[in-house]
């Protein structure tokens, strides 16, 4: 007769979690261990797993997890996948247990009101931790050694560069050749899926140390985030690597409070860092909020923010539920926030709301076909687009002022918004796209893009390049600052008088606005 599967017992306290006692034993040993139910920020001390759920696991074996309980009684907990088995039989220690966090053992995945209910601790709980164990998966290709030594290698060479810039320039480029005959490696493990697993930013973004495991080699987190931002001012050697490092330094301590004085006081905006992580990859797309209800922006009253946002997981409800009870809570708790809120709606225009009116389909048939949302509504599932209303932006054309929001009905979800008409739109230019901003003629045109768009307006108003504005600039100058958002961080992200800003940055500055993933 076989074993009975495990059952688990309810958390009776909402501030509690268990921990996995994983039992020591060789790598080919049957995974043992016991789970106990602790106070979450008295728990003694223990180790937290961040690792993806898919990655493959060891062939040909039972995907299991053999839990003892007080009374010697065994019972089988059955994993779902090999990723978390593989993890534990190469991180369990060979004389000692080792206790240990990891969502799959320590929550309840069958109950979604647990699930719900222990979301909203998932930050405190890896930051409240000793230390993180990031699984990357198996070395199958026996990559991770040459990897992590490149790595090593590089911080090296780096860190010494900083302090000595005169040996900076022949020191990385003596490296190039030795980077070269290494960098897929590197490049196999920067493309690790980890990396761009949703639920990481909170697990990994905290002050608790982290050490990477990839097979049986390791790296500390700190070396390879500190590498990848370092090889920002490196840009012939990061094109000898070929790997996006942004991705990686993206998710360094995206949790901590930063400096306010800095260009990343945008991070106290929830909204901006749903936005932000808009190329993260979930399997459950309600993910795409809950992921980040442990973040310092859902709490901050920075006036960059549109906190304190009262919104909690709730894995009963659905995607689109989840979407509209975000945007609905944001827009009446805070109107300051609504101008974010709608910039960061990014709705195909086949998903608009016509249809419906059109045919008097209720709004959760309209819903129900193909997922859509109330126009104004972000979708946090479309990955393209930017937001120009991003809170470090100085566009404030609303000066002072407030929106004036209502949501009428709620069954209905419908928007009234006021505001003031002060012009008309006339006609559309198609699409700009990056090379628009650069004013660098493609062959057989005779002006570019940005220059016909110059052409047209002057064409319609006989704008005197002399004149000027009340507060001194041009007409032109304003029709960069229209074209581009207003970009006064056009150098780097340090602010510079407007005029000292030739007008090249002011488009180029533009043009590289859609790729915002160096924040």
């Amino acid at each position: 007769m076989g074993k009975a599967q495990h059952q688990y017992e309810p958390l009776e306290k909402n501030d509690t979690i268990r921990i996995l006692t994983l039992g020591p034993g060789k790598q080919s040993d049957p995974l043992i261990g016991t789970l106990e139910t602790v106070p979450i920020d008295s728990a003694a001390s223990y180790e937290a797993l961040s690792y993806v759920w898919a990655e493959p696991g060891p062939p040909d074996i039972a995907y299991e997890i053999l839990i003892r309980n007080g009374n010697n009684d065994e019972a089988l907990l059955v994993l779902k996948g090999g990723s978390i088995f593989a993890a534990l039989r190469h991180l369990r220690l060979p004389d000692r247990p080792r206790r240990i966090w990891t969502d799959q053992c320590c929550i309840n995945q069958d109950d979604p009101v647990e699930r719900s209910k222990q979301v909203q601790f998932m930050n405190r709980i890896f930051r409240n931790a000793t230390h993180i164990l990031v699984w990357l998966g198996l070395d199958t290709k026996k990559e991770a050694a040459s990897a992590f030594s490149l790595v090593r290698e590089l911080d090296k060479i780096l860190t010494s560069d900083s302090a000595d810039s005169a040996s900076s320039v022949s020191n990385v480029e003596d490296l190039v050749p030795h980077v070269r005959e290494n960098h897929k490696a590197l490049q196999a493990l920067t493309d690790r899926v980890w990396f761009r697993r949703g639920w990481i930013v909170q697990e990994i973004g905290t002050n608790t140390p982290a050490t990477m495991h990839w097979g049986d080699a390791t790296v500390d987190w700190d070396t390879l985030a500190s590498v990848c931002e370092r090889l920002k001012s490196y840009h012939h050697l990061r094109n000898a690597l070929g790997i996006n490092t942004s991705d990686i330094s993206f998710l360094y301590r995206r949790f901590i409070e930063p400096d306010e004085n800095t260009h990343h006081a945008n991070r106290f905006n929830f909204v901006y860092e749903l936005q932000r992580a808009r190329h993260l990859k979930f399997s459950d797309d309600r993910d795409r909020v809950f992921a980040f209800l442990g973040h310092f922006s859902v709490r901050s009253l920075h006036p960059l923010g549109c906190g304190p946002v009262s919104i909690t997981a709730d894995y009963t409800k659905t995607v689109w539920q989840s979407y509209i009870d975000v945007a609905v809570r944001i827009l009446r708790e805070n109107s300051a926030a609504a101008c974010i809120v709608l910039a960061a709606v990014q709705h195909p225009s086949a998903s608009l709301p016509s249809s419906r009116v059109q045919t008097n389909m209720s709004l959760e048939a309209w819903l129900q076909d193909e997922h859509k949302l109330p126009s104004w509504v972000p979708d946090w599932r479309r990955s393209e687009g930017i937001i120009l209303a991003e809170p470090i932006c100085p566009h404030r054309a609303h000066r002072d002022s407030t929106a004036k929001i209502e949501i009428l009905e709620e069954d209905d979800l419908v928007l009234r918004v006021r505001g003031v008409e002060i012009d008309t739109i006339e006609a559309c230019s198609r699409r700009l796209v990056s090379e628009d901003f650069y004013c660098k003629k493609i062959p057989d045109q005779l002006i570019t893009m940005i220059e016909q768009l110059w052409h047209e307006l002057c064409k319609k108003e006989r704008i005197n390049l002399d004149d000027i504005y009340r507060n001194g600039q041009t007409a032109f100058f304003a029709f960069m600052q229209t074209l581009s958002n207003g970009c006064v961080q056009a150098a780097g992200h340090k602010s510079v008088p407007y005029q000292e800003i030739p007008d090249s940055v002011w488009l180029q500055k533009a043009a590289r606005r859609p790729d915002f993933r160096e924040d």
